[in-house]
């Protein structure tokens, strides 16, 4: 038995990062700057004209979705395998979602589903770069085109993801990106609308100038201490001595709590109102622009993770591997693997102080939240069924990796587990 556990995910913001955070929180903060210097070198690093900061990419897809001329009933082909919130704001708006089914090796839409779901109610096609992997943009902006529809990409693990050299979110009308806390840059919370229609971009600073006037005050030290403690918890010494002996003991007494801490379960979000959710903090701007320096640093070590992973599980008859399409340059934001068995092996990782997950990711065209949208996607059935994610960030280092890949091969060649 190891002495360090692994933990699943780290935040890993620097100290000098942390002085930045404390100064704007206990001085004087010019928020409007702070957020639009931030909105300025996001727009530089993807290479769009526009970019737009919210506080959550939930808000960000909202105030999208409304400024889209889009009527009910209208239609929205959206990946099956998704996370339900996703679902829940076209729902809420009114549009029908349509679900397609997805690629095995990428687990992104399938265009060849695409096309099986088309009707003459058909507005938006959503493309969401799952797990960093770029999607086929190639087929999906000629659909588009060719259909009239406007193309929409999901980029909350995407940042930095490119593909045939472009980034990824640059394709559609618009995109949304997120800065949750375990995300490639994170701003402890929060997101940003990138697009490059002027008009829209207008529309949208309009309509978030307006709520202004109601949301409350910036949540700075509430957002700054839940961030602070997650990445202090997920340091591998305080992770090991503390968090893993007592996820461990509860884990016993509850099998499913550690999912059910850190998985929202699919439910009808009936309350949500853009007018009661706070603008981005100074903090959070500063925060991220910081990391945005640093991104192309985290992405290449996540590249150098990920091609270890890959040599320690090649030759694994029980796992699949996702890889990228042709043309296709992924972030490394997650490293995701289809495997068999794959409740029992993250069960069986977890007591080797290794934490994996099975995604918080589902099948949403079988969802009952969803039954009136049913559909037959059963790639993304078994998808939901295989997928683990194994740890992979930049702290990770060879060792780790190697102990990694020794329990997957222990765990298949012994067939039980203890």
């Amino acid at each position: 038995m190891h002495l360090m556990a692994i933990p699943r995910h780290q935040v890993g913001a620097t100290m000098a990062e942390y002085a930045r955070i404390a100064a704007s929180l206990v001085g004087p903060a010019d928020r409007p700057d702070s957020v639009a210097r931030f909105e300025q070198a996001f727009a530089e690093y993807v290479g769009c004209r526009n970019a737009i900061a919210v506080s959550s990419g939930r808000l960000g897809m909202h105030l999208v979705l409304s400024r889209l001329g889009l009527s009910p009933g209208d239609e929205a082909i959206v990946p099956a395998f998704n996370l339900f919130a996703v679902i829940e704001r076209f729902c809420r708006l009114g549009i029908v979602p349509r679900f397609a089914d997805i690629s095995r090796t990428d687990l992104n839409l399938d265009p060849a589903s695409v096309e099986a779901c088309l009707t003459p109610k058909t507005r938006v096609l959503l493309a969401t770069h799952m797990f960093g992997h770029p999607a086929d943009m190639d087929g999906l902006v000629d659909l588009a085109k060719r259909r009239n529809l406007l193309l929409l990409e999901d980029c909350a693990h995407a940042l930095g993801s490119r593909y045939r050299g472009r980034p990824v979110g640059t394709f559609g009308a618009a995109s949304i990106f997120s800065f949750s806390v375990l995300k490639l840059v994170t701003t402890f919370g929060g997101g940003m609308i990138a697009t490059n229609d002027d008009a829209l971009a207008a529309g949208i600073r309009s309509d978030l100038a307006d709520l202004r006037h109601e949301q409350p005050r910036p949540s700075g030290l509430r957002r700054a201490l839940t961030g602070t403690i997650m990445d202090v918890g997920t340091r591998k010494l305080v992770f090991s001595l503390g968090a893993w002996p007592l996820l461990r003991v509860l884990r016993a007494l509850r099998p499913d709590i550690q999912q059910r801490m850190m998985t929202e379960t699919p439910h009808r979000v009936a309350d949500f109102d853009p007018r009661s959710t706070p603008p981005m903090h100074a903090f959070q701007a500063l925060l991220g622009r910081s990391q945005l320096t640093r991104a192309d640093q985290l992405i290449n070590r996540r590249r150098q993770v990920d091609a270890w992973l890959d040599e320690e599980l090649d030759g694994i008859e029980s796992v699949d591997r996702l890889r990228c399409r042709a043309g296709g340059e992924k972030n490394g934001l997650y490293y995701g693997i289809l495997a068999e068995r794959s409740s029992e092996l993250s069960e069986y990782l977890f007591r080797r102080g290794i934490d994996s997950e099975t995604s918080e990711y589902l099948n949403c065209a079988d969802l009952d939240l969803y039954r009136a949208h049913r559909a037959e996607c059963p790639v993304a059935r078994e998808v939901q069924a295989r997928i683990v994610r194994l740890p992979n960030y930049p702290g990770l280092g060879r060792g780790d990796v190697r102990r990694i890949g020794r329990a997957i091969r222990e765990f298949y060649a012994s067939g039980r587990v203890s």
